[in-house]
């Protein structure tokens, strides 16, 4: 195995999949989970295809319908919370990211089942592993294909009605069952068992990337109060004393500081390890000969402390992404916490206007505050997640209650937000 460090080794990792690097021979743990699609596609033409038909299933015109599930999920969500108490942050947080996938890309026949799925996806996830061969009999492999079963049980009846009823919905699942059905001379059940794999997996990778990320977010805003107090600023400056009435896909563009302090948590706590391909091709670069057969691998977490790339790569500051400075656009291939490249993750956009959806509506209903102040990470279930019990205290606010020359007041808060 050879592990890139440095820009230029990111840019020949992204930019020489499908020439000298390849996917399909890292991907064969995810074969029993979804099958072979998107990365595990052994053909190249196929990857592409999967790819781009789900980059258009998140295509930009789907965002707003998106974000409303997220705020009315995130709502029901904190209204279970009470005025006050104590919960784990990533199990609460994984649950409600599974609620949004569900609703916001698969649809209400999806979401109306979702208490059978949550645990399904829990134990499909607690099967994943990158180094075991992926059919050993273990019993963690075998909860991991009863839950693959009986997903698939749950979805295809949904999929081929989508199939056979055509049009009536407008949602992610419908433009992979449209898209998988585009090709005549493919068979109705591949193309189901298409639209299964694409849409089980995207639903995997978006709560559970999701929810860790969005922890290690929350997490690093509260130990930091200054920035935090900052944030807040500016989700009331932007979004008001309403804002699940006012969040939007613009609106969530202008929490510019929240935007900031993601960046920054992207960086410093990366939820993917590392990101590897096969070397089907030798190579040579920066005076090293690396065989055919190897594996080449890149690493967020030390790409991201990269004093070279970062100022004090070890200090959290989340204005080194502001507009005035914006480190991370000197170079393409510098921040890789979504990959980067062909393959970069198609779901960024939602992944990142779900954490402001969570994170703003969560610190305009409540003061937060850690329970153990230092949480440490868990690398299982292949992306770092805080490591239980990591349970944040909650205290529902008080209204804010409007004072005479709140203009004057909203004038400050605005130029003290600005970036």
């Amino acid at each position: 195995m050879a592990v890139l460090i440095g820009l230029e080794a990111q840019r020949f990792f992204f930019t020489q999949v499908d020439k000298i690097l390849s996917l399909p021979e890292v991907y064969r743990f995810v074969i029993p989970m979804f099958g072979k699609v998107l990365n595990a596609a052994d053909d190249r033409d196929v990857r592409h295809r999967h790819l781009a038909l789900v980059h258009s299933a998140f295509h930009p015109n789907r965002m707003e319908r998106h974000v409303g599930a997220m705020v009315e999920e995130t709502e029901a969500w904190l209204d279970r919370l009470g005025d006050h108490g104590e919960v784990d942050l990533y199990s609460a947080l994984s649950t409600l990211a599974m609620r949004i996938a569900a609703r916001a890309l698969m649809g209400e026949e999806i979401r109306r089942n979702l208490d059978q799925f949550i645990p399904l996806f829990h134990d499909l996830a607690r099967g994943m592993d990158f180094v075991l061969p992926p059919y050993l009999p273990l019993p963690r492999f075998w909860r991991r294909d009863r839950a693959r079963a009986q997903l698939r049980q749950l979805v295809a009846p949904v999929i081929k009605r989508r199939h056979v009823n055509g049009g009536g919905h407008d949602d992610f699942l419908q433009v992979l069952v449209e898209g998988a059905y585009l090709d005549p001379q493919t068979p109705p059940d591949a193309a189901t068992e298409t639209v299964i794999g694409l849409a089980l997996m995207t639903i995997f990778t978006a709560y559970i990337a999701t929810a860790a990320q969005t922890c290690w977010s929350i997490i690093q805003l509260l130990q930091n109060a200054a920035y935090l107090e900052l944030v807040v600023a500016e989700r009331h400056a932007v979004l008001g004393e309403e804002p699940a009435r006012a969040v939007t896909a613009e609106s969530l563009a202008g929490l510019e500081r929240l935007d900031c302090a993601l960046n920054e948590s992207q960086r410093m706590l990366p939820v993917m390890t590392h990101y590897a391909r096969y070397n089907s091709q030798g190579y040579h670069f920066q005076g090293y000969d690396v065989p055919q057969g190897w594996m080449t691998v890149v690493c967020p977490a030390i790409s991201h402390r990269d004093p070279n790339i970062f100022r004090d790569p070890d200090v959290y500051d989340p204005d080194r992404f502001a507009r005035h400075r914006r480190e991370d656009k000197r170079h393409p291939y510098a921040l890789i916490g979504f990959g980067a490249g062909l393959y970069r993750c198609p779901g960024a956009a939602f992944g990142i206007n779900e954490m402001k959806t969570i994170i703003s509506l969560l610190l305009n209903r409540f003061d937060v505050r850690l329970v153990n102040p230092a949480p440490q990470p868990s690398f299982d279930m292949g992306v770092v997640r805080p490591r239980a019990p990591c349970h944040f205290a909650y205290q529902r606010r008080q209204r804010r209650v409007a004072v005479t020359g709140s203009r004057r007041v909203n004038s400050r808060v605005n130029r003290e937000c600005r970036l």
